[in-house]
């Protein structure tokens, strides 16, 4: 179950970005700050996560060097800070419920009857990223006030806004027509690639663009994970609720 996981969620791999540029000029610094908050808040505006959704149904093929699995995905995310996925098979048979919010995680392994716990602080220490990156799976755009800085202009129609995250590089390419993440790259201190996030065919729901299809290729661990979004329901005015399973064995997660 931890395997499953962390599999879902590779790629995510930053806490926050940092940038060391800067303009000698007080005045043109003036301009192009305001000029970088603007594309900013075209890009944020699209993100999914503006508000509570319920993606109904998701198909999830994973890619290894042993095969492929394919399974059948619900999210349910209720602004601002939960989410609840569920995993069953390709027959409709639920595997595992997760649980993720701000200070808490939970897995129902309703296969073999554990309940795993523990707080956020795991996915940081076990997979390298925090609660509030989860929405770049679903291609929002999730930065800091530093990233913010490093913006050039468009060219042929792509932006890339290029953070350094303690001696790793991520590098968003922006579609400069609909203002939205289409791919970010992942690199290591020689630039090279590790891991590589595409998203293609796009739904429009109001301001917000959703992404049908997201890849996953972790060229590292030679894992390709492709993620379909067949159904939607945005805005969404449901609960987000985690029930565990009774009489299952609690692992802590440390």
């Amino acid at each position: 179950m931890r395997k499953i996981v962390g599999i879902l969620v590779i790629g995510i791999l930053y806490s926050g970005c940092s940038v060391t540029r800067k303009v000698s000029n007080e005045s043109s610094e003036s301009s192009i700050k305001e000029r970088q908050g603007n594309i900013i808040e075209r890009i944020k505006e699209k993100n999914i996560t503006n508000n509570s959704f319920f993606i109904q149904k998701a198909e999830i093929e994973i890619i290894t060097k042993d095969g492929r699995e394919k399974y059948l995905g619900n999210i349910k995310f209720q602004k601002p800070d939960k989410y609840l996925i569920s995993i069953k098979s390709r027959t409709g048979i639920e595997g595992a419920r997760i649980y993720i919010s701000e200070d808490s995680v939970f897995v129902n392994d309703r296969v073999n009857k554990k309940l795993y716990f523990g707080n956020s602080f795991y996915l940081k220490k076990k997979f390298g990223f925090s609660q509030n990156t989860l929405p770049i799976i679903l291609g929002d755009f999730v930065t800091e006030k530093n990233c913010e800085e490093n913006i050039e202009e468009c060219l042929d129609d792509r932006l890339n806004i290029e953070c350094s995250v303690k001696g790793l590089i991520l590098n968003y390419s922006i579609d400069c027509k609909r203002w939205k993440t289409i791919l970010v790259n992942q690199k290591n201190d020689l630039a090279k690639p590790e891991i590589q996030i595409k998203y293609e065919n796009f739904l429009s729901i109001g301001n917000i663009l959703i992404p049908k299809t997201v890849e996953f290729e972790d060229d590292k661990s030679n894992t390709i994970i492709k993620i379909r979004i067949l159904k939607v329901e945005l805005p969404w005015k449901g609960n987000v609720k985690f029930i565990p399973g009774k009489g299952y064995e609690l692992i802590e997660l440390v």
